[in-house]
């Protein structure tokens, strides 16, 4: 019967249709009943085909949208990369504020991406609530293009490491995904604790000089970052250094002539150093005192103001308490002894030549800590670890000193005459300028008794990916 049935569908086929149909297929007669079973296996027939192209479509449509889903999705994870390669190893400022962070990582991605087809950078913007982004749009190799929408936030208050999210979303056709990841801010700043000198420009030693540490020979270490001056260190006659004599530029020279002595290593391309950030503002509410001219002798001078062009000289032994602020530009000299319990902060100048401090007599510093009793030093004696503030100035020292509490920075610094003692901290060189010490000057340098963060200095952290943060 299967065997008539398939053979009268043939012939039904082969024939066209009637209303009624006598063929004879292996000896018998059907008759138009075949009719009825052909329409049922074409509809069946029929049936299958359009389940066939409909499953068909549908899994078409499952692949583009599971392929257009894994292009987006890696869309966002591009703009990931992106921005971890340009943030990654940032320096940003080191007192957490939200509105100052975002606006430095803006400003670098201004930078960094200045002139790129995927985005205008000029764009880019940063204030309290994150760094906004205009869209981007990313060109992948066959041609096709799709877009990111990136936004970066820094959260965690007034925390020491603030959590910086990215979160991108990619878009690609009609799908989207997106994609976060966490960095956070790590404190990059060893300058302090690895060197007594550290300078951006040359440094000169002749004579009898010596630069030792107090406790350990490697307090006495000095370096040099000038790419500048091919001969960064020069070291004349019978100088003294108990630690590393050491230069960031490898192709930099540490020259030598006579009896010099080197306790640790000669180190050359060493590991580049992150600088602070002066801040004399910090200090400026509290110089409420203004002098123009220096006053009587045996006066007990408290927290002064220098203003500018003043250009007072100090004959008599002076003794002052709490902070001397000095206006740019001026040149000060205390060429009497000086007997401080403060610290001596300037403007910021750009002129270390015209703005000059000089030391000729004996100095005495004691900190901010030791001041006497009264409201006019409330706060300011928290504010310890520094001496000499004074960016864009010279300081000059021909005098000799027993202990300074406190560390120096400054853009130039000479040494010379009977100057020396015992420094609680480290002297910097903010400027390619000039470090000169010369004839029989001795400085030691003691990290142990001094402040590792010094009041007026912003300390310096970079941006780093915070491992397993990742989430979709």
């Amino acid at each position: 019967m299967g065997g008539e049935i398939l053979c009268l569908v043939a012939g039904f086929v082969a024939k066209g249709c009637a209303m009624e149909t006598r063929e004879r297929c292996g000896g018998k007669v059907v008759t138009g009943s075949v009719l009825v079973i052909a329409l049922v296996f074409l509809a069946l027939f029929t049936a299958m085909a359009v389940a066939i192209a409909a499953s068909s479509d549908i899994n078409m449509a499952i692949a583009r949208n599971r392929g257009e889903s894994h292009q987006a999705a890696a869309l966002a994870e591009t703009g990931l990369l992106l921005l971890e390669q340009h943030l990654g190893g940032l320096e940003v400022p080191g007192s957490f504020d939200a509105e100052n962070l975002h606006q430095a990582m803006a400003s670098h991605l201004v930078t960094a991406w200045n002139g790129s087809s995927m985005l205008n950078a000029g764009d880019i913007w940063g204030d309290a609530e994150g760094v906004h982004f205009p869209p981007m749009t990313i060109v992948r190799g066959d041609g096709r293009s799709g877009a990111v929408d990136v936004f970066l936030s820094a959260d965690g208050g007034a925390a020491a490491k603030p959590i910086i999210t990215i979160e991108n979303t990619g878009r690609f056709g009609k799908a989207a995904r997106s994609v976060s990841y966490r960095m956070t801010t790590v404190d990059s700043w060893t300058l302090l604790s690895r060197y007594g000198v550290a300078s951006r420009s040359n440094i000169q030693m002749s004579g009898n000089a010596q630069v030792v540490g107090a406790n350990e020979p490697k307090e006495g270490s000095i370096l040099s970052t000038t790419y500048v001056e091919m001969e960064a260190i020069t070291l004349t006659g019978g100088v003294y250094v108990s630690g590393d004599v050491a230069v960031s530029n490898p192709q930099a020279a540490i020259h030598k002539t006579g009896k010099v002595y080197i306790e640790g290593s000669e180190v050359y391309g060493a590991e580049e150093v992150s600088w602070p950030t002066p801040n004399p503002a910090l200090f400026r509410p509290y110089a409420t005192n203004v002098i123009t001219s220096p006053p009587a002798p045996g006066t007990v001078l408290s927290n002064i103001y220098i203003p500018a062009n003043t250009n007072p000289t100090f004959n008599s032994d002076v003794v002052i308490n709490g902070v001397v602020y000095i206006e740019q530009p001026n040149q000060v000299k205390f060429n009497g002894n000086l007997t401080l319990c403060g610290l001596i902060v300037t403007d910021e100048a750009d002129n270390p030549a015209a703005n000059t401090i000089t030391f000729a007599g004996n100095t005495s510093v004691l900190g901010v800590e030791n001041l006497p009793p009264g409201s006019q030093y409330d706060g300011l004696r928290d504010l310890t670890g520094t001496f000499l503030l004074a960016p864009g100035f010279g300081a000059k020292f021909t005098g000799g000193f027993t202990t300074l509490n406190g560390s120096m920075v400054a853009s130039g610094f000479e040494f010379s005459g009977n100057a020396g003692g015992t420094i609680c901290g480290s002297v910097v060189n903010l400027a390619d300028s000039y470090f000169i010490v010369k004839g029989d000057v001795s400085l030691k340098f003691d990290h142990q008794n001094a402040n590792p963060n010094p009041a007026g200095l912003i300390r310096p952290y970079i941006v780093v990916c915070v491992p397993g943060s990742y989430e979709e």
